[in-house]
């Protein structure tokens, strides 16, 4: 099991997790820290818990990950903008996992993986997921006064031991690497970099997140299937726009700006928190 004590001795962050809450069992992360948040807990705090009973990612959908294996964690922020920042706030997130996975993996000397995005929450490996991330606000007069980001990351778990429903759709680091991923190195190292990077990204308010997040993605050009508030549209994605929403073509050439919806591709979501 994922050892907090081990985690609080090495970290060496000024904020992020140093006020942090360890489970074995939780209904969700987000939930409970948003109960927390309401109730004037500090930016930087962390939740972590072995298993969920009631995780949930976009739509309400259920999280599977087998107990002990994997990171599920969710993170408190407070960062006084206006709601519109929100979504590049959780691109802003993804960039960070994913170099963060990249660092693990040169020093730990694995073979480094393919990390490409797809919008708007999902780290995907050869087209399966590797993480998900889901990002809920607490709003006071049109301004973030907390906002709570979910991270969920597959890190040990092999594909005997995934829900059959998923089996195919997720993969995780172990499975690309052949090799155990140290849970408390890796989660010490994604909140070192999160505190760094977050303070970068705030300074600039966010500037850079658009055009890094890009370089991840490549599903520009690409026909897919998109959920939408009027309902599911074949598309063709076209671009991520300076607030960080999906730009598409639809079928008769028209661009539009997504906000609300995502992209299916025919395959299904496999996080939650």
């Amino acid at each position: 099991m994922l050892n907090c004590d081990i985690v609080r001795t090495r970290l060496k962050t000024m904020i992020l997790g140093r006020n942090l809450y360890c489970f074995q069992v939780i209904d969700s992360t987000n939930a409970h820290l948003l109960g927390l948040a309401r109730d004037g807990a500090p930016e930087g705090t962390v939740v972590l818990s072995e298993f969920q009973t009631a995780g949930r990612g976009r739509k309400e959908r259920r999280w599977f990950s087998s107990k002990g294996k994997n990171l599920l964690l969710s993170i408190l922020l407070r960062p006084e903008l206006e709601i519109e920042y929100a979504q590049k706030i959780t691109l802003a997130s993804a960039i960070i996992l994913a170099n963060t996975i990249d660092q693990y993996l040169k020093n730990k000397n694995l073979p480094p993986v393919d990390i490409r995005f797809k919008w708007p929450n999902d780290l995907l490996v050869n087209n399966r997921k590797l993480s998900g991330i889901l990002a809920e606000s607490i709003l006071q007069d049109k301004k973030i006064v907390a906002l709570v980001l979910g991270v969920g990351i597959n890190l040990n778990e092999m594909p005997e031991e995934r829900d059959p429903a998923i089996r195919d759709l997720a993969v995780s680091l172990k499975e690309l690497t052949g090799a155990d991923i140290d849970r408390e190195d890796f989660l010490c190292l994604f909140l070192e970099n999160f505190e760094k990077d977050y303070e970068r990204f705030e300074r600039t308010l966010y500037r850079q997140v658009i055009d890094e997040w890009k370089q991840r993605c490549n599903q520009f050009g690409q026909k897919v299937l998109l959920e939408t508030p009027f309902g599911e549209q074949e598309a063709i994605v076209r671009d991520i726009n300076d607030s960080g929403f999906l730009v598409y073509e639809d079928m008769a050439g028209k661009l539009h700006a997504l906000v609300t919806g995502e992209i299916i591709s025919g395959h299904k979501d496999a996080s939650g928190f």
